[in-house]
């Protein structure tokens, strides 16, 4: 569909909310220089620029069932844009406390026993996360393993985004409470307690 087809975004929304990827290359060419310039703030290396503006459009597309809804457009880039920066920003914290963890043994100069440590805190916790009420845990695990922001899984259970934020913030807090009264205190441990802070 040639571009001028198409001149008010509530109508190019709707036609991408159908599956209509013509309109959603049209979206595509008008807003993406908007989107590079707001994670131009967070990320400026040119592969992790393209590569999280691409994230973006391709979150939109696999969400597009929702545009139909939008009301602001460049709020609602701006949200996609925030939640995808976010995460990135959250997955290299994540990487770098596995890095920590990965090099731990070689300075504690014992790699068998702080591996059985690693296992053993591994254990507590997931005793500690079974030991949550089901919604809470639901929670937890859909931010730990499934990478979600608050306000996607806010959007998954149909609840609000502070009421998210309070199950999580109780949930984690469990598990740290529950991994400081179960495991002992040895370096490893607070390496481990700090993969469980949001």
């Amino acid at each position: 569909m040639p571009f001028d087809e198409i001149h008010n975004e509530p109508e190019l929304l709707r036609q991408i909310s159908q599956g209509d990827r013509d309109a959603f290359r049209i979206f595509y060419t008008r807003y993406y220089g908007y989107v590079q310039r707001y994670i131009g703030l967070f990320e400026s290396s040119g592969d992790g620029l393209a590569e999280l503006t691409q994230d973006v459009f391709v979150r939109i597309w696999e969400k597009r069932g929702h545009l139909a809804k939008v009301e602001s457009v460049k709020s609602y880039l701006f949200l996609v844009t925030r939640n995808v920066v976010f995460n990135y920003l959250r997955s290299l914290r994540v990487q770098q406390k596995v890095k920590e963890l990965e090099a731990l043994p070689e300075q504690a100069g014992d790699d068998l026993e702080s591996e059985i440590l690693f296992k053993q805190y591994y254990r507590i916790a997931q005793e500690a996360i079974d030991k949550l009420p089901p919604g809470r845990r639901k929670v937890l695990k859909m931010s730990i393993d499934d990478g979600l922001s608050l306000d996607e899984i806010a959007t998954q259970l149909n609840i609000s985004r502070a009421g998210v934020k309070k199950q999580l913030y109780a949930a984690t807090a469990f598990v740290r409470q529950y991994l400081n009264e179960h495991g002992e205190m040895t370096v490893l441990l607070f390496v481990f307690l700090s993969l469980f802070e949001f």
